[in-house]
């Protein structure tokens, strides 16, 4: 029989352990003294969904399926601690696995087969996690491979002018489509640091942003290139939105009635749901998305609500398994499966508070 005393000692020791139990390419810091402590989070990642060649797999199904959005994610977060050995480790997984011939990153590796389509929005987040090595490690080489992908973008991810979904090499097809929370000013705006698109050509991406409608203060799903025309989902997927509203604070846009919603909502409800009607912005499903949590966090702090962020933050751990003696300690479950997306977006979210001090 465990008592509450040997209970006691084991967590303790557990988490003491935490910091140096973590996949063996972290066991080394390129910068000791910049070391950041082990999240419950990140130690989820490297011990159950992480292979022993770095790659990340998305759910605990029996045939593993990996996205260029988990290394993109994983990259944004290893730059965001500050952590250039484990990031050096990706760049390398990037190189070897998700490049393609035309230096698009393969959307989905699942079987070993690589997707011939890309993903607009994971391409640019590379890019930025790209840049911003760059700039905090001097490594040129990040630069150098930020720049062919962007080439890549240019040359082949863009219908009349606009940056669009994706490009499909086995048709040699580009989507005529862009989903309005793709648009990320500040990765789209690398692409001008790095002589890809010029000041014009930025300014083109982020007018779809900009001159989008609005009903009851939410944006549309996404636009038609082909036909200049805007389209709104029958329910606001909260991932989508709060994406959009990011970006669109970050390209100066109005977003008020989002956070004043937002707010109203989680005083109200104590809790956030994963989908709304947009018609009457009542829940359409009963869950809850630790995703759409860590993306309410980011908005946020970039709003200046420190104390809301925080709030959120609190309930988004609770859907955290934080017994550091349960089997899937750190992790976001869904029963007995999980989704690297609903794990790495959380785990940004959180290091960025311990970054803005907000927690500590």
């Amino acid at each position: 029989m465990i008592t509450a005393i040997h209970r006691t000692a084991i967590v303790l020791l557990i988490v003491i352990l935490l910091g140096g139990c973590t996949w063996k390419q972290q066991k080394e810091s390129a910068d000791p003294q910049s070391a950041q402590p082990v999240l419950p989070g990140e130690y989820f990642i490297t011990h159950h969904l992480m292979t022993d060649q770095g790659m990340i797999r998305t759910s605990f199904a029996e045939q593993h399926i990996y996205l260029s959005e988990s290394l993109g994610l994983w990259m944004d977060y290893l730059v965001r601690k500050n952590d250039q050995n484990s990031f050096d480790q990706q760049f390398g997984v990037l190189q070897d696995q998700f490049l393609l011939d035309d230096h698009l990153l393969s959307w989905q590796i699942e079987s070993d087969q690589k997707s011939k389509a890309n993903a607009l929005v994971d391409d640019l987040r590379v890019v930025a996690a790209l840049q911003k090595a760059d700039r905090l490690w001097k490594n040129s080489a990040y630069q150098t491979t930020a720049k062919e992908i962007a080439q890549a973008l240019k040359d082949k991810n863009m219908y009349r002018g606009i940056l669009s979904d994706y490009y499909d090499a086995s048709t040699n097809r580009t989507s005529h489509t862009i989903t309005l929370s793709y648009i990320d000013p500040k990765a789209i705006k690398e692409l001008e640091s790095l002589k890809i698109f010029t000041k014009q050509m930025t300014s083109n991406q982020l007018a779809i942003l900009k001159k989008a409608p609005r009903k009851k203060g939410f944006f549309p799903k996404s636009y038609d290139i082909k036909k200049k025309a805007y389209s709104f989902d029958q329910e606001i997927n909260m991932i989508d939105q709060l994406y959009t509203a990011l970006h669109a604070d970050r390209a100066k846009v109005n977003t008020s009635a989002i956070i004043k919603w937002l707010k109203t909502s989680f005083k109200e409800d104590g809790k956030l749901y994963g989908r709304y009607k947009l018609s009457t912005l009542q829940p359409s499903v009963t869950y809850e998305s630790p995703s759409v949590y860590a993306l309410v966090i980011l908005y946020a702090l970039k709003k200046n609500e420190p104390g809301f962020a925080k709030n959120v933050y609190d309930r988004m751990k609770e859907l955290q398994i934080q017994d550091p003696l349960k089997a899937y300690y750190g992790g976001y479950m869904n029963e007995n499966d999980t989704h690297s997306f609903d794990n790495l977006l959380p785990l940004i979210a959180e290091r960025e508070l311990f970054n803005e001090s907000v927690i500590q």
